[in-house]
């Protein structure tokens, strides 16, 4: 029997390696993944949650004006109340058999939990924008606000007797009664984190650099969340005990925030639908975006409940985020693992089989016969690889993921498949991006074929070698000016209030015809086509002049005795002869097309509307102001794909002209 070589144990030992590490990441991938959806449906948006523990009865508000009981571990529906506004808010007293239901119509519903009856109503007759109850169920704090300098703070009986009504000038987004129940802790829009008394009197206060937009209970501490994506956690005493950003410049509309049972982790939402879990050292444990955007989350026992305005509500055990840091540990160390031996997999392989094995001895001599030379060509490899192929590579692979400015870690991306391929038909601009380049490919195939001919058989024909030389040079002067030079000079022209055209346009009589050119949606578009009248392409005129010229005159001459008129020798010797520049300057036409957006974001931006917009400027938003990465890769690949077509058409025009 044949002994096994070295190199056959190390590929025996690489793929053993693989196939271990293949398997730890992929569970160790499943355990960082400790979103889970619940089976609960409303079939609406849903807004708000609570929670009976001891009944184990579900409770969603929905956005569309429902409030729905559910069994928990059966999620048989119970019961359904209907109301006239969105559910904002559910507070659950156990002991009392209630819960208590904030309304956007005003009215704070007090509902017996087991049969779903309401047995007292409060209207507050403004919209309410957060309660909290006591623990007894006897007392109810509402803010509530008919507008934005017109706020109040209200305390009222379960009975619905008023006890105490508190006029502020600024909305109050979250309240919460302190540990004893005999103060209030509330923050508003103008950043102002404060603690009062029941009589109103002002007890304690924060100010906070930006308006507050949500608040939470965390344990015994409060958390506030303001609308630049900052948080901070205080105690009773409103003293800062840690403060952070969930992300960067990231301006929150609507936000939801709460915490687990325990206060440990702080949940944060917002209605972009990203969703940020931060443990007790400000870190995040987990950082995703969820299909809408997220108004609810709730903390009981073990589990933290999240929803938004969509019909899913998913769950997150606390004990589960307690191990997130070693998961990502293990996931990141059986990546690194898995390209190690996949890579000595491959060399063992290669050195395993003798006529491979031959080939790279070859290889290396030759590497090292000129050592020198390829050390000194080493940086060049490098930066090429660096700043040539890297890029290309991230492109192709980030293309099938959702990699965004939020979703930016390797353990956070994820691969979706052709969920980004799916949006650009599902979104619609790409497809509105596709109708409008036809339309500019077709009017730059017609400018790329008429004049710059015209004007380069022009200049040929003319007898006097000096003039032939002063028109060369004043068609191609402009070239010297910076293309965005241009587009600007073209925007003041087309200037509704000063520029060129309307100014024509009312000197001559036609002031009916006057417009804003690049505001109009039937106009903006036709306007940037024409921009460049009477479109003398400079590369064109070059390309043509110097097909021209290369023409045997000795053809022409020919031409001429048989008979040919200028126009003939024009449209059957000149044209055919110059055929392979004109075929090139199609191709590069359309590369030139598909490629560019610099005009259009110059003079329109892509508007008014949609009107000029192009898949290149969608795929600049999307990595400049969306921060959607992965898509933007999407668009990248399928530009390339479209390029790629007409680089290959290029060269292989190159290629039949050398022949």
């Amino acid at each position: 029997m044949k002994r096994l070589s070295a190199w056959n144990w190390v590929c025996i030992i690489s793929l053993i390696a693989v196939l271990i590490s293949g398997f730890l990441y992929w569970q160790t991938g499943k355990s960082v993944d400790i979103i889970q959806d619940s089976e609960i449906k409303t079939g609406l948006q849903n807004n708000s949650l609570g929670l009976d523990a001891e009944r184990d009865i579900f409770f969603v508000g929905t956005y569309n004006n429902k409030l729905m009981a559910f069994q928990n571990k059966t999620h048989e529906k119970l019961w359904e109340l209907e109301a006239k506004g969105p559910f904002c808010k559910l507070v659950v007293r156990s002991e009392q058999g209630l819960l208590y239901a904030g309304n956007s119509d005003n009215n704070v519903y007090i509902i017996q939990i087991d049969s779903g009856e309401v047995v007292n109503q409060i209207n507050v007759k403004r919209r309410i924008y957060d309660i909290d109850v006591t623990r007894d169920g006897e007392e109810i704090l509402i803010s509530a606000g008919a507008a934005a300098n017109k706020h109040n703070l209200f305390l009222y009986t379960k009975d619905g007797e008023g006890i105490v009504n508190l006029p502020y000038k600024s909305i109050i987004r979250g309240v919460s009664y302190t540990k004893d129940e005999q103060e209030i802790i509330f923050g508003n829009d103008r950043g102002e984190f404060t603690r009062i008394d029941k009589a109103g009197n002002v007890v304690g206060m924060t100010e906070l650099q930006y308006r507050i937009v949500g608040v939470a209970k965390m344990g015994e501490d409060f958390a506030a969340l303001c609308n630049d994506g900052s948080y901070c956690v205080l105690d009773e005493q409103l003293k800062l005990l840690r403060r952070g950003n969930v992300q960067s410049n990231l301006k929150v509309k609507v936000a939801s925030i709460g915490a687990d049972e325990s206060g440990e982790y702080l949940v944060i939402g917002t209605e972009e639908g990203y969703l940020y879990v931060i443990d007790p050292d400000g870190n995040k444990a987990v950082s995703v975006r969820l299909s809408n955007a997220v108004a609810g989350i709730l903390g009981v026992d073990d589990l933290i409940y999240i929803t938004g305005r969509g019909d899913f509500i998913k769950t997150i055990s606390v004990s589960d985020l307690g191990q997130m840091n070693l998961y990502h540990i293990i996931h990141s160390i059986t990546r690194i693992t898995g390209a190690v031996s996949f890579a000595l997999l491959l060399i063992s392989l290669m050195m395993s089989i003798p006529v491979v094995k031959g080939k790279l001895f070859k290889v290396g001599k030759a590497l090292y016969k000129y050592r020198i030379a390829y050390l000194l060509l080493i940086p060049t490899f490098i930066l090429l690889i660096l700043f040539n192929y890297t890029p290309v590579f991230l492109a192709f692979t980030r293309a099938f993921t959702n990699w965004s400015k939020d979703i930016n870690t390797l353990a956070e991306i994820k691969f979706v498949g052709l969920d980004n391929f799916k949006t650009m038909f599902s979104e619609g601009y790409f497809l509105i991006g596709i109708k409008n380049l036809v339309i500019l490919m077709v009017t730059g195939f017609i400018k790329v074929l008429t004049v710059p001919i015209l004007v380069a058989w022009l200049v040929y024909s003319m007898r006097s070698d000096r003039q032939k030389y002063i028109f060369r040079f004043l068609f191609v002067l402009p070239m010297v000016v910076p293309g965005i030079v241009s587009s600007l000079v073209w925007k003041q022209i087309y200037d509704p209030n000063i520029g060129l055209v309307n100014e024509v346009l009312g000197k001559i009589g036609l002031s009916s015809l006057q417009m804003t050119w690049l505001g109009d949606e039937k106009t903006a578009l036709w306007a940037i086509i024409f921009m460049g009248f009477p479109f003398i392409n400079t590369l064109a005129f070059l390309v043509y002049y110097g097909g021209l010229i290369d023409v045997d005159s000795s053809l022409i001459e020919a031409a001429r005795v048989d008979g040919a008129t200028r126009r003939g020798i024009f449209f059957r010797v000149l044209l055919p002869m110059i055929a392979p520049q004109i075929k090139m300057m199609i191709v590069l036409t359309f590369i030139g097309v598909v490629q560019d957006y610099a005009n259009i974001y110059i003079l329109t931006g892509g508007g008014p509307g949609t009107s000029t917009y192009v898949p290149g400027l969608e795929l600049y938003y999307n990595v400049t102001k969306f921060g959607r990465y992965g898509y933007a890769c999407a668009l990248g690949l399928v530009m390339f794909v479209f390029i790629l077509i007409g680089t290959i058409i290029n060269m292989r025009i190159k290629s039949n002209n050398n022949e």
